[in-house]
């Protein structure tokens, strides 16, 4: 993580949540830009900047910049590739997206960008804020709507980041033999769609138990 602007851990802690605040709710709005049939969703880099950006707002000098100095992930075996390579594996993955956008489920789709988009590790800080972001986006606009209940995705990993890190552990292990398997991360957001989607029930005074 980049240090931040000679600020309080205090000052550090109230950006971070204002500017997930403000960054889920661009989320949504590109999701409600690209529910309009006649906009067909295009993944393109600067989309990943822009969230990127307000991530890190007040945290970093250059919001939106590509990383320009070799990164260490802390507690993960991965090493990113190096800077020269970032803009080129940013449009691979956005390449992958849009080649695959009509044939591969939600939830694939949402697993590699949350998965690839760390691997890469594109910026100097908010990267994983952003791959959660992003992921939740293109898994609403695959499915078509914005999903409904609390707490969403991106909010049940804030809360519990350990089954997030090791589906991205279970897929980095793969690719190191070169096999691209996002099952652990497809299971992991499966299992959170449903907890979100159950608060709508438990609102409605429903239940889920079948007489």
């Amino acid at each position: 993580m980049a240090p931040a602007l000679n600020l309080s851990r205090e000052q550090i802690d109230a950006l971070e949540a204002a500017n997930g605040l403000r960054q889920a709710a661009e989320a949504m709005e590109v999701v409600r830009y690209y529910l309009d049939p006649e906009r067909p969703f295009m993944l393109r880099p600067n989309l990943l900047q822009h969230l990127q950006a307000i991530a890190v707002d007040g945290l970093e000098e250059s919001p939106g910049r590509w990383r320009t100095t070799p990164v260490r992930i802390t507690g993960s075996a991965h090493t990113p590739p190096p800077p020269h390579m970032v803009e080129n594996h940013v449009r691979e993955l956005c390449d992958y997206i849009n080649d695959n956008f009509h044939e591969r489920t939600a939830f694939h789709l949402a697993a590699y960008i949350m998965w690839r988009l760390n691997w890469i590790h594109p910026f100097t800080d908010g990267n994983g804020r952003t791959s959660r972001a992003l992921s939740y986006t293109v898994l609403c606009v695959k499915v078509g709507y914005i999903l409904p209940g609390v707490p969403t995705i991106p909010e049940q990993i804030q809360a519990d980041r350990t089954p997030y890190i090791r589906a991205l552990e279970a897929a980095d292990a793969k690719w190191v033999i070169n096999e691209l398997d996002l099952s652990v991360m497809e299971t992991m957001l499966k299992s959170m769609l449903a907890t979100q989607l159950l608060a709508v029930i438990d609102k409605a005074g429903g239940s889920t138990a079948f007489q």
